[in-house]
């Protein structure tokens, strides 16, 4: 598949035991950290450098781990091992220089690319590290920098989505109930045509809906699925919350917070006596400010690859998959509030509205 001479593939990684360096700083540390690491696992190397990143921003520093595969553990200095896991992704290949004074040639134009391919090709990405694997570096070009190349990946989010669904099924319903909903999910694949997925979502919806008749069973199912919250903002958050000693300050506090990497999560942070509501902000910002039909409106909100192709092919699911989004902010509220809490979809761009809304109650746990 191509896209602006963008060419993807699918594959699963194994479990790899590593050496590595973990740091926050700047891009430009990378090379130092692989000096070190290099010179620290010299005769153990087993396999290609490749880097683990994990967001960040210029101005507080990357997440950065650089790795080499190991035929034995390496735990010296700032160098640790450990088995990283492997798992199913998305990758394409850059090829050229990392850095480059032609924006379009460089590695961060490629990611750009490959970014915005899995939005547009509605490809969940989920929140595990994404990698660089330096196929041909330095080590094999010299400073001949327009020859090398680097494999870029992204891990997928669908898999990690249907082991969690399968998993709070079993927990919450049962053996019977989770094989007769999970029906035919062997045939969806991260790489399965998006209509297909979007197919057997709305048909597992379906037979959830008529398995468990309890709404709240059915939120405790589906909630369980969600993307993970980036604990590095929930213990920002929580830590504020201490900070300004009580929730009325926090909310206040709340509308102004620029969010997790520049990238607000939420928006609209709006108290009620016994009720906090929150809006999720769009995965698309530019496009939902500006788009004027309706359904691309919606569509460009919605962060769930299936639920924004269905809405675009006009395709009706029922309004249980929304309590996905709960639970993506179930563990940020919890940790704040210390204890359970409930949160209930009020609005969705799947039941037709033009933003999702969603309620934090604060006298009502599980």
């Amino acid at each position: 598949m191509a896209n602006d001479q963008l060419t993807v593939h699918w594959k699963t990684l194994d479990d790899t035991l590593i050496a590595s360096i973990h740091f926050v700083g700047q891009f430009d540390e990378i090379p130092k950290n692989f000096g070190k690491l290099a010179e620290a696992v010299g005769p153990h190397i087993n396999g290609k450098a490749f880097t683990l990143y994990r967001g960040g921003n210029p101005k507080t520093g990357y997440d950065v781990e650089v790795c080499f595969p190991v035929s034995e553990p390496v735990n010296k200095g700032d160098v640790t091992s450990r088995v990283l896991d492997g798992e199913q992704v998305v990758c394409t290949i850059h090829r050229g220089p990392y850095r480059s004074d032609d924006e379009d040639k460089g590695i961060g134009a490629t990611w750009g690319k490959f970014w915005r391919y899995s939005v547009e090709h509605h490809i969940g990405i989920a929140e595990n590290a994404c990698r660089e694997f330096y196929l041909e570096d330095m080590m094999d070009h010299g400073d001949d920098s327009e020859k090398y190349v680097t494999e870029i990946t992204m891990p997928l989010l669908l898999p990690k989505w249907l082991a969690r669904f399968d998993e709070s099924l079993g927990q919450f319903a049962g053996d019977d109930v989770k094989r007769d909903v999970l029906e035919g999910r062997e045939n969806i694949l991260p790489q399965s045509d998006t209509d297909k997925k979007v197919a057997w979502v709305k048909g597992a919806m379906e037979r959830l809906d008529a398995a468990v008749p309890d709404e709240d069973t059915r939120r405790e199912i589906v909630c369980r699925c969600a993307h993970i919250y980036p604990a590095e903002q929930i213990r920002k958050l929580k830590s504020k919350y201490e900070e300004l000693g009580g929730l009325d300050s926090f909310m206040a506090w709340l509308k102004e917070d620029p969010g997790y990497e520049g990238a607000p999560y939420y928006r609209d942070p709006e108290r009620g006596d016994d009720v906090i509501f929150i809006d999720k902000a769009p995965q698309e910002a530019a496009k939902h400010k500006e788009a004027t039909d309706p359904v691309a409106k919606r569509a460009s909100a919605c962060h769930c690859p299936v639920i924004k192709a269905a809405i675009l092919a006009g395709e009706k699911i029922s309004p249980t998959f929304c309590n996905c989004g709960t639970g993506w902010f179930k563990p940020l509220w919890e940790a704040i509030l210390e204890r359970p809490v409930k949160i209930t979809c009020e609005e969705s761009v799947l039941q037709g509205h033009d933003r999702c809304k969603f309620a934090i109650h604060l006298n009502e746990g599980n």
